[in-house]
């Protein structure tokens, strides 16, 4: 709650007698509309920028350009709409990583292929490159950096979560799919401190135990059960563009 208390006062005010900048996103969405619509959009925008900044906190652990790939880290509200077109494939795709490690799990193979590729730094999440306008030097060059499968299905099962919020000024932490999703990652966390113990009955019955957390889950985010046939074979993680005329999201 203290996080949120910064927020609030680092943040800009926003005022009906000051109208929203020409082509912004205030000013698009508030066109024609009353003083009074734009100041309380003018709210929820302060209070949606300030969700994300607590969902950063709560996730400060996880690679920050790992969320980039996804679009949520401009600040703005995300409707659940747009939450499913950006996160599904990353879910899914996480979701059948996971599932894949259970034949591994059953027989106490902890070094398996399907297991090491869950957990290892295997995706690109930044990509090696140049600072544009920047002399040369090595505080001109972007590093490549990784992250794991692992580590991708908590931060877009986080922000996916949060989409679903009833009330744009609750915390995340009080979302009850963020809730649902944080229950997931500890039965994970023990899973795999039961794998680095070579403890085989304890990683089956952590195994289960994670994914009944994670039906809970995908029930509440509107996605379908782990035994259904969409997680047998890899998604597509690519978020698809959304066009009206010239104009793609």
């Amino acid at each position: 709650m203290s996080l949120l208390c910064i927020s609030f006062a680092a943040a800009p005010s926003y005022s009906s007698a000051v109208p929203p900048r020409a082509g912004s996103a205030l000013h698009a969405a508030t066109a024609g509309r009353s003083p009074a619509a734009v100041a309380v959009a003018g709210r929820r925008a302060l209070l949606d920028a300030v969700a994300v900044s607590a969902a950063g906190s709560i996730l400060a652990g996880l690679p920050l350009a790992a969320s980039a790939s996804g679009g949520a880290t401009a600040g703005k509200y995300t409707t659940i709409p747009v939450a499913k077109r950006r996160y599904f494939g990353r879910v899914k795709q996480g979701v059948f990583e996971f599932l894949n490690m259970g034949g591994a799990v059953e027989k106490g193979d902890f070094k398996s292929q399907p297991v090491t590729a869950f957990f290892s730094q295997t995706i690109v999440s930044t990509s090696a490159r140049q600072k544009s306008g920047c002399a040369m030097s090595d505080n001109c060059k972007v590093k490549e950096e990784y992250s794991s499968r692992w580590e991708d299905l908590q931060l877009s099962m986080f922000l996916l979560g949060n989409a679903f919020r009833l009330d744009s000024g609750k915390p995340p932490e009080k979302v009850k799919q963020v809730k649902e999703a944080k229950a997931f990652f500890s039965e994970v966390e023990k899973l795999q401190r039961a794998m680095r113990q070579n403890n085989a009955a304890e990683a089956k019955a952590r195994f289960a135990s994670a994914t009944n957390a994670l039906d809970v889950y995908l029930n509440d985010v509107e996605l379908p059960p782990t035994v259904d046939d969409v997680y047998s074979s890899k998604a597509d993680t690519k978020v698809p563009s959304l066009c009206q005329g010239s104009f793609c999201v």
